[in-house]
């Protein structure tokens, strides 16, 4: 029999939510039970669902002050303590979810979500170990709780700075993509055929997240000048980014929304993202190099740096270096192999194999 496993994620844009439910389906698979739960349905008054809209309304419309509240929320030393009031809108509702799963393990994929986790166990109300699952390159401070027992990072020195900022051992595993992505990549033929790219183009999918964040307009318009490349945009679920490219763009495909990345991605020669986020990793994980065009403010940059400072993308903060960066990575071909090797060595250790190391840790008896 396996272990209860609760998941506890967050609505905040499209990342958090796949990486939970693919290690939901992983778990599932390994024969363990699993809760999903959204930490934003557990606050009052639809506090949860503001704070779900107000997020991407911050990034796109003013980045600044989204930078600011990173700066001052996130990476402050007392950040835990300025973020105190948001935590506890949600610790009643996750105490009765507790109660009522009973979990031999409960896994945050969000930050504030390890805050609570900590909190419950800190207060003694959550029995079983709490890990903090920290799904991106960079660690801030509200992804570490003193309290939780256990943090996965996704790479070796994302461990090591949580190790340095918490006294504890740090897991490291893959990054969380869908299983679909580690699949062999099959001919990109027909894909081209129906995106009308030209026999001598290459492609580069243009990402910007599940709202279509940052300066994917201008990336676009770049690579659509450069007849060497046919820039496929995928705008999410920003329909005004959407429209307004169709009306713009000359050359290129635009999409919306699109269900199977994996195959458009495997499709691609190069992926210009803006976050170091899920997009980047999926491709990583697809063997499709990447370039991180003027990250967005906040987590975002400091995600593409750390991503950088891996060698697993280039940082081009203007046309000329992001042209010239998806040049090296299509003509330079030994870079193109040590850049795709890099990338698909981040995700030899499953996520899943831990949570349940953490739960046989702490557990004798499995949930019935």
């Amino acid at each position: 029999m396996g272990y209860r496993v609760l998941i506890l994620t967050a609505a905040m844009g499209g990342g958090h939510v796949q990486v939970s439910r693919e290690l939901a389906r992983r778990l599932t698979d390994r024969g363990h039970e699993v809760v999903l739960a959204d930490l934003n349905d557990l606050m009052p008054a639809g506090t949860g669902n503001w704070l779900g809209r107000f997020y991407p309304w911050l990034v796109n419309r003013a980045p600044w002050l989204y930078d600011l509240i990173y700066r001052r929320y996130f990476l402050h030393e007392r950040a835990r303590r300025r973020v105190a009031p948001t935590v506890r809108l949600a610790l009643p509702g996750l105490r009765r979810l507790v109660g009522e799963v009973r979990p031999d393990v409960t896994v945050s994929t969000y930050h504030l979500a390890s805050l609570c986790l900590g909190q419950l166990r800190e207060q003694g109300t959550l029995p079983t170990p709490a890990v903090s699952f920290v799904t991106t390159f960079s660690v801030h401070g509200l992804w570490l709780h003193p309290a939780n027992d256990a943090e996965l990072c996704i790479s070796p020195s994302a461990a090591a700075d949580a190790e340095r900022r918490t006294g504890r051992a740090a897991g490291v595993c893959g990054p969380v993509v869908r299983e679909a992505f580690s699949a062999p990549r099959g001919d990109p033929a027909p894909v081209r055929d129906e995106l009308g790219v030209p026999a001598d183009a290459r492609i580069a999918l243009v990402v910007g997240g599940s709202f279509g964040f940052g300066s994917v307009e201008r990336a676009v318009t770049a690579l659509a000048d450069d007849p060497g490349w046919f820039p496929v945009v995928v705008c999410g679920r920003n329909e005004r980014l959407r429209q307004r490219l169709r009306r713009r763009l000359g050359r290129g495909a635009v999409l919306g929304w699109v269900e199977d990345m994996p195959r458009l991605t495997g499709a691609a020669d190069l992926v210009v993202e803006n976050a170091g986020g899920l997009s980047a990793k999926e491709a990583l994980c697809r063997g499709v190099p990447v370039v991180t065009f003027r990250p967005i403010p906040g987590h975002g940059r400091d995600d593409a740096e750390a991503l950088a400072r891996l060698g697993l993308t280039d940082l081009a903060d203007d046309t000329a270096e992001l042209l010239a960066a998806a040049r090296r990575l299509t003509t330079d071909r030994a870079l193109r192999r040590d850049r795709i090797a890099r990338g698909q060595a981040l995700f030899e250790q499953d996520a899943a194999d831990l949570v349940t190391r953490e739960a046989e840790r702490h557990t004798r008896v499995p949930a019935a």
